[in-house]
Formats: structure tokens, C-alpha cells, sequence
């Protein structure tokens, strides 16, 4: 992990799993704070994989100077993630492009201000994701 939100306590995901095939299985995304439980609601392979969130861990972890551990009640229930997919798009130059969608709201006030910091975090995450899928496809790929 090198991103910055990251080391500072801000949630970041670690791997995912998933368990079953096609629409009904179930994706596990596990972050530093919890697992994102992730029902498929679309598994159109190999373009489309879609799925619907059941579960969210709390989006950080809060520090404390004064103890180890810290369940800040204003944590659970400010960000909660609904839908996320992943898309494979054909670009007709003999290239794809992997997209990643993430569908959420948060409960934060002044919520202007707040959808900044979210909507950068959340494309921060996705960085880290699609690069790391990026590099298995590459290094799977027959050179």
C-alpha cells in the first residue's frame, strides 16, 4: 500500500473472492476494515460482471493516540456503497479498456464538500484495483 488515504486510515482493499458462478454467487471484497459482501446480479463474461452491496464495512479506521482500537459510532453508516460493476469495453484498436463503476451515497454534511473527498477516495480505490487487475491480465497474457 502506498497511497497516501491509505496509510492514514482510510479503508483500502485487500483481495476478493468469489463464491459460485453466474447471477446469485456471491463476491467478497475484503478491505482493511471489514468484507464488502457482494451478491452477483450480472455475470455477462466476459464483458460485464455487476453486482448489488448487502454488506459495508466502515470506511476508515479512526486514530487515537489514547488506544489501540477505536469503533467510532460516526463511522458505521456515513458511506454506504449500493452497486459496483466491472466492464471490459472493446476500443477497435485491438486495445480494451477496464472499467470499474462504484454506485454510492454518504451521509456527510455539507454534502458538496464531502462528495469531493468521496468521489476521489472512491476513484483512488478504483486505481488501485484496475491496475492490480491490469497487471495480472498482462502478466497471464502470451507474449
Amino acid at each position: 500500500m502506498t497511497e497516501l488515504p491509505f496509510r492514514v486510515g482510510i479503508a483500502y482493499p485487500t483481495h476478493a473472492t468469489i463464491e459460485g458462478h453466474g447471477p446469485g454467487a456471491v463476491r467478497r471484497c475484503t478491505f482493511s476494515t471489514g468484507d464488502f459482501v457482494e451478491p452477483i446480479e450480472v455475470w455477462d463474461e466476459p464483458s460485464l460482471l455487476r453486482f448489488s452491496v448487502d454488506e459495508c464495512p466502515q470506511p476508515m479506521v479512526e486514530w487515537n493516540p489514547f488506544h489501540d482500537h477505536v469503533d467510532a459510532a460516526h463511522l458505521h453508516g456515513t458511506f454506504r456503497a449500493h452497486r459496483g460493476q466491472f466492464e471490459l469495453v472493446d476500443r477497435g484498436d485491438g486495445t480494451t479498456l477496464l472499467a470499474g463503476t462504484t454506485w454510492y451515497s454518504h451521509g456527510l454534511w455539507p454534502e458538496s464538500y464531502w462528495s469531493f473527498w468521496s468521489d476521489w477516495l472512491i476513484h483512488t480505490i478504483h486505481r488501485r484495483v484496475l491496475a492490480h487487475i491490469g497487471s495480472c491480465a498482462e502478466a497471464d497474457r502470451p507474449r
